[in-house]
């Protein structure tokens, strides 16, 4: 009885621990997602410093968790955020409005679809 105890608990701290980790992982790439979508309403005011000057310190943000996300979730998905994060600093010193806001949206889908993954949904589950 006693070995049963012992792996409910362990069962409910994994679960905990999971939950924890998708409450962290949606705040913290929320918090990204939001502050990008500030820069792009920067950039559609023609202020484009601030523009990317914001992006430029959620790219810092992500670098700074870069050990988290490697270590957490996979690596394929990361790197892809990476990716996005060097198009659209590519593009803001070219002020293209149109080609930024696509690299931005598209980044700011990636940083929502990290988060999701991580959720205790039936979709994640099956």
């Amino acid at each position: 009885m006693k070995r049963l105890w012992i792996a409910a608990g362990l069962l409910v701290l994994l679960l905990g621990a999971s939950l924890v980790n998708a409450w962290y992982a949606q705040s913290l790439t929320g918090e990204m997602a939001d502050r990008l979508r500030q820069a792009q309403a920067l950039a559609e005011q023609d202020n484009w410093v601030l523009a990317e000057a914001v992006t430029r310190q959620v790219y810092e943000d992500w670098q700074s968790h870069h050990f988290y996300f490697h270590t957490l979730m996979r690596h394929g998905d990361t790197d892809q955020v990476l990716r996005a994060f060097r198009q659209v600093l590519e593009y803001l010193p070219l002020r293209e409005p149109d080609q930024y806001n696509a690299a931005n949206a598209d980044l700011t889908a990636q940083l929502e679809l990290l988060a999701e993954m991580e959720q205790a949904t039936v979709v994640n589950v099956l």
